[in-house]
């Protein structure tokens, strides 16, 4: 079994005002353990509202309730692009569900997606047999900060690993603050397909939360839940 703990070396602290820290991101890549995958998604934060970024990784939940983010697709794209790189990482993957955000455009991720996906069938990149998988809107909090927070939590509570280094994804969490002008793309995919995945971490938002800088998979119990809820050892939960 790994030494989580060790993993994490340099400096102890994260950048003043960030969410995690980089030695935490190194120490929850993970591209040995032998994982079933139980439910493999995709997930997408659309772009817009000012920026031309387009979040689009794929992942999945595993044993212990946690989440693996497996592929990183991000990057600025059209909606006409986003759309297919959404439906063709859920055909790669064999996803069999898409996550958008409730809060923005989900009617039109489901008509883009849609229109995608029988597009890439009519060229036979995808099979003509396959269905498309089952779009699911996932709402997120309002505000960068309330809705990440409890994401942040997820990976010091070793809820959350990479299959791998995702450079873009990992700076992004490691340096983005509140105050921040830009929308942080890859942050907000990596939150909504946590919540999809797991959707009782989208119950409530935590604040004044430590930033500690490896997992603490030892305060977890057979239920691969920490016991009392992530909430007691991070910080305190205010309703929706």
């Amino acid at each position: 079994m790994r030494d989580w703990h060790a993993l994490s070396q340099g400096d102890p602290q994260p950048s003043e005002g960030a969410l995690v820290s980089r030695d935490l991101l190194r120490s929850i890549r993970d591209g040995i353990t032998v994982v079933e995958p139980q439910k493999i998604a995709v997930s997408i934060d659309p772009s817009g509202g000012g920026r031309d970024t387009a979040g689009v990784i794929g992942g999945f939940l595993g044993a212990g309730n946690r989440v693996w983010i497996t592929h990183d697709k991000t990057k600025a794209m059209s909606s006409a692009e986003w759309s297919r790189t959404a439906c063709l990482l859920a055909h790669e993957t064999n996803a069999g569900v898409i996550y958008v955000e409730w809060n923005f455009g989900r009617d039109m991720c489901t008509l883009a997606i849609g229109t995608a996906w029988q597009a890439l069938q009519d060229e036979g990149r995808i099979p003509k047999g396959k269905l498309m998988p089952m779009i699911d809107a996932v709402s997120a909090k309002q505000g960068k900060l309330l809705r990440a927070e409890p994401i942040a939590q997820q990976m010091v509570e070793d809820r959350v690993r990479l299959r791998g280094a995702f450079v873009d994804l990992e700076n992004e969490w490691a340096t983005w603050q509140s105050a921040d002008s830009d929308s942080p793309g890859w942050i907000d995919v990596s939150c909504v397909l946590v919540y999809g995945l797991i959707p009782e971490v989208n119950q409530g938002a935590i604040v004044h939360a430590p930033l500690p800088t490896a997992p603490q998979p030892g305060r977890f119990g057979r239920s691969g839940r920490p016991p009392g809820g992530a909430a007691q050892a991070y910080g305190r939960r205010i309703g929706k």
